[in-house]
């Protein structure tokens, strides 16, 4: 069985020439997905030679790409941005001296690009020239005005043969940032610390901008964004070794597309504490226990989240409404639980369905 993850890879110190060629050839794909987009189905160009007269210079590789980017969406109305992508036979990842480089077709031709690498992302790439995965796409991406490519590849997973797979699952939530249940074993990640760490910079920012500091105000954002990323970093790996110790096979993951997450409900306590959905980056936490899962050799499977924390996991009484406090007692089986353990604990159990 293969699964596919992305890494993100940061392009190490671009020229000002080199950001502008990126952002020129961002616009000129969007255009031209635009434009194709915007024909009858019949006269819309199939290769890259054919493109070429409906949009301004590009390389026929990305044009090529393009193409079959814009047909693998069902009936687009419109492309705000489409990126730059990339197949496995135009870019290119290479090791020279120690040091990673990517290179790939441009506007002025095909260039190799330094990268910054973390020791995971080393050990990606490691497998990667060596033949151990299977390279996939690879996108130009720009992401608070630094450019990166997010590229993809295929993990083989050797499929494990057992009479019942241990299934873990993972709740997310605003006061406690994650809760991971097994079979009874329960894994907790407090937010009173993240809660703390975004009411000081909030406060931070405030002062920031009513001094019209801009300059600082980015570089606080980018130390925020730099301190998150490292504790889901952290959280990520802490699952990973939990649900190795425990077994478990498969972890199943709410499915956050149009989460709700009852605001009425929890609103002085979003006020109180800074913790909300916006305010921590829950789905990177899950792209990168995704990822490290993956490498593993753990399943990853995404559930609907519907009705998860009004259910016992014990008797499967349903409550009429959302139970209060953190521990509550079923009043058909009597059990006891913490309300996020018996979320997760239904998360496993896929109690809503497999998300679609």
């Amino acid at each position: 069985m293969t699964q596919t993850i992305t890494i993100k890879l940061k392009l190490y110190r671009p020229t000002h020439e080199k950001e502008k060629m990126y952002q020129l050839m961002t616009d000129r794909v969007t255009a031209f997905a635009n434009k194709y987009i915007s024909l009858e189905k019949k006269d819309r160009p199939k290769t890259s030679k054919q493109a070429k007269q409906y949009s301004e210079p590009l390389p026929s590789a990305v044009l090529t790409q393009a193409i079959r980017d814009i047909n693998g969406k069902k009936d687009p109305k419109y492309f705000k941005r489409l990126w730059c992508n990339f197949n496995n036979q135009n870019f290119k990842v290479e090791k020279e001296d120690g040091n990673w480089k990517v290179s790939f077709p441009t506007l002025e031709k095909r260039i190799g690009v330094p990268i910054e690498t973390s020791e995971r992302q080393n050990d990606c790439l490691e497998k990667l020239i060596n033949g151990e995965v299977k390279q996939g796409t690879a996108m130009l991406v720009k992401r608070r005005g630094r450019w990166y490519i997010h590229l993809s590849f295929e993990v083989y997973i050797e499929e494990k043969k057992k009479e019942k797979e241990k299934i873990m699952g993972i709740d997310l939530g605003l006061i406690d940032i994650l809760v991971a249940e097994t079979e009874g074993q329960t894994l907790f990640f407090s937010g009173g610390k993240l809660a703390y760490m975004r009411r000081h910079f909030k406060s931070l920012r405030s002062r920031l901008m009513k001094a019209r500091a801009y300059k600082k105000l980015k570089e606080l954002g980018d130390k925020e964004h730099r301190i998150a990323t490292d504790i889901n970093h952290k959280i990520s790996r802490a699952v990973i070794e939990f649900a190795k110790e425990q077994g478990v096979a498969k972890i199943r993951m709410e499915d956050l597309t149009g989460a709700r997450w009852e605001m009425k409900q929890r609103k002085k306590q979003k006020q109180d504490s800074g913790r909300s959905l916006q305010s921590w980056s829950f789905y990177q936490l899950q792209e990168f226990i995704e990822y490290k899962a993956t490498l593993t050799g753990i399943e990853v499977e995404y559930v609907n989240k519907d009705n998860t924390s009004m259910i016992c996991s014990v008797c499967g009484h349903k409550f009429t409404s959302r139970p209060k406090g953190r521990m509550f007692e079923c009043p058909s089986c009597g059990s006891i639980r913490h309300i996020d353990a018996n979320a997760a604990r239904n998360i496993a159990e896929a109690i809503s369905g497999i998300a679609s």
